[in-house]
């Protein structure tokens, strides 16, 4: 299942897209978009996958997601109805430059975030979910406010969880820099054996030092992460290919059977012979 490029629909009368959707199913297949989108969930659970990243989903789920960044929503229960708030904008959705102007510098590192994946948390989100369904009643220039509302309170949260594989998320050039490093290296080597204290020498820190950094900057436990990688490609691997279990959990880094179904279970909520079965089922690909 490769992801297919979405193309979003705009109204002539606006230069962004919100609206509440009930179906039985979430009909969009794995794919990506130029638009940013918010998805507040308002009925139903099953999974979602936002880039290389898996999890429960539940009524009342909000994520922010990032230009181009891969993501599917698979309900659990076909049978009943489920729902979701969506809104669709393109960074340049007041023009070309407006995104560079100084006002807007918190929302660009907003965008940055976005570009993982965010799943907002705590007290914030009602006030989010508020802003958005009062959003789908607007029209005209007060539509277009509340946007830059929600944009306001969006990059203000603190409690966050960031999902997928990150790219530039540091405040500076030299936070950045090093940031950079030790994502290309996970993503380049994930499926080997990574040792926490050479990721500390590529990020010039002591051992320590690099994890307090790397948690406070990620929101994520290095090793956590580095499996995060490992079961998120697995999960890939048993929706595209033919392969074992088996085989593909020593394809993902995984050194042993046991360690790949712990960490594949306490990440995923279930088994990797009943994901792959799950999905086949949905997918309409099972014998």
């Amino acid at each position: 299942m490769r992801p297919q490029i979405q193309k979003i629909p705009l109204s002539e009368q606006s230069s962004f897209m919100a609206d509440r959707f009930y179906t039985p199913y979430f009909e969009t297949p794995w794919h990506y978009h130029p638009e940013y989108e918010v998805v507040l969930i308002l009925k139903g659970w099953g999974k979602r996958f936002i880039g290389n990243h898996v999890a429960d989903y539940e009524e009342g789920d909000l994520c922010f997601i990032g230009s181009n960044l891969p993501h599917l929503y698979k309900k659990d229960e076909s049978e009943t109805v489920g729902g979701s708030l969506v809104i669709h904008f393109r960074e340049d959705f007041l023009g070309k430059d407006f995104a560079s102007i100084p006002e807007m510098q918190k929302i660009k590192l907003l965008f940055e975030r976005a570009s993982m994946g965010v799943q907002v948390n705590g007290k914030s989100k009602s006030v989010i979910s508020q802003v958005m369904n009062e959003m789908t009643e607007l029209k005209g220039m007060d539509r277009l406010v509340s946007l830059l509302q929600l944009l306001n309170v969006l990059a203000d949260v603190e409690e966050y969880d960031l999902l997928s594989s990150p790219e530039i998320t540091g405040q500076n050039s030299e936070d950045s820099d090093r940031l950079n490093r030790v994502f290309d290296y996970v993503i380049k080597n994930f499926r080997e054996n990574i040792e926490v204290n050479d990721v500390a020498r590529l990020a010039n820190m002591s051992y320590s030092g690099f994890c307090r950094y790397f948690k406070n900057r990620t929101k994520k436990n290095f090793t956590h992460f580095v499996n995060e990688m490992r079961v998120g490609y697995a999960c890939r691997r048993l929706i595209e290919s033919d392969l074992s279990v088996d085989s593909i959990g020593y394809e993902s880094g995984f050194n042993n059977k046991t360690n790949f179904m712990e960490q594949f279970r306490k990440i995923v909520k279930c088994t990797p012979y009943k994901f792959k079965k799950k999905m086949q089922l949905n997918n309409g690909t099972a014998n």
